[in-house]
């Protein structure tokens, strides 16, 4: 087991893993029981929905052990990167606090950017909806929003990398 920990972490440190996370993944890193039950509700409340499992308790069972299953999941992907963190913590890779950088000009406050997150997931919404609309069975709202949730969450990790990429060749 030391030999693949050893292995691991010899990859981590190769592809950018000992460089200070961001602020949202040492939070989650931080609270693992809160991020798994929110991971939780938020699969299990939309599946059920989409299932009609309310109406039916076998479905509604189902559904809730889907829930179940992911929060769990996320519990324990989050309790990984918790030691991992705390590992890099206690051999000097970085501090849990990092020192604050001066402020740049293009820095935007946290609440300006999730707001400007959670418009452009309305208008890709909108615009997914009305494109739908051309389908033969038209998308419903609830497509929409989670196509629109897909398309946000890629576009945010594709702006993640290039970031790990720019602080990589400074």
């Amino acid at each position: 087991m030391e030999r693949l920990r050893r292995a691991f972490l010899d990859y981590d440190r190769r592809h950018g893993g000992a460089e200070p996370p961001p602020k949202a993944q040492v939070f989650v890193a931080r609270h693992p029981v809160g991020a798994g039950l929110v991971c939780g509700v938020v699969t299990g409340l939309p599946l059920a929905l989409a299932l009609s499992a309310f109406r039916d308790p076998v479905l509604l069972l189902q559904t809730a052990l889907i829930g179940l299953g992911a929060g769990l999941f996320v519990w324990l992907f989050c309790r990984f990167e918790r030691r991992r963190q705390a590992h890099y913590a206690r051999n000097g890779g970085f501090r849990w606090d990092p020192p604050r950088l001066p402020v740049q000009h293009e820095a935007l406050p946290v609440w300006f950017e999730g707001m400007l997150w959670l418009s452009y997931w309305t208008v890709y919404m909108v615009v997914f909806w009305l494109v739908g609309q051309l389908r033969t069975p038209p998308f419903t709202w609830l497509q929409s929003a989670i196509y629109a949730g897909f398309l946000i969450i890629g576009s945010w990790a594709v702006q993640l990398s290039k970031e790990r990429r720019r602080r990589r060749r400074r």
